[in-house]
């Protein structure tokens, strides 16, 4: 190991790796990550690995669709190495006067430009719930909007 570096990252959690990863990508050369563990085993790989750009303002959700937008590309760029995906959140209620809060603020978020909504239910749309793609995040915005509350729905989220 080399005495000196021109840049030392302290920390190897999602922080410190990604920081290292984007200064290499920049021309940055001789960087070095310092940790006593191997990266990501602390708290880095507790997650859930769940990312949304559902947020009440248009500035997060313009921060999240960019990085949405990068994780898109390092999905390309790696073959899809980590199994990137758009399960999305589901938000189930049975309250009737509950479901038309819900809808009014995923309209708003919607419009704020965190994409197309799409809503499922008997009520609404009728038909039965047909679930993302487990895998790959193309095309998952052609499924059919409509779902059964009491069929699909228990399948795939039981």
């Amino acid at each position: 190991m080399a005495d000196t570096a021109r840049v030392v990252v302290c920390g190897a959690g999602i922080a410190g790796v990604s920081t290292a990863f984007h200064l290499t990508r920049l021309g940055v050369g001789d960087v070095l990550l310092v940790d006593p563990r191997p990266p990501l085993t602390l708290t880095s790989d507790k997650s859930t690995e769940c990312y949304r750009n559902w947020w009440p303002s248009r500035p997060m959700v313009r921060l999240m669709n960019r990085s949405i937008d990068l994780l898109e590309e390092y999905s390309r760029e790696s073959g899809d190495a980590f199994g990137l995906n758009r399960r999305g959140y589901l938000f189930v209620t049975g309250d009737e006067a509950e479901l038309g809060r819900m809808a009014a603020a995923a309209e708003a978020t919607s419009d704020l430009g965190a994409g197309d909504l799409r809503v499922h239910g008997a009520g609404r749309l009728g038909g039965e719930y047909v679930a993302s793609p487990t895998a790959g995040f193309t095309g998952w915005w052609v499924i059919s909007p409509t779902a059964s509350a009491t069929g699909g729905i228990r399948v795939h989220s039981p």
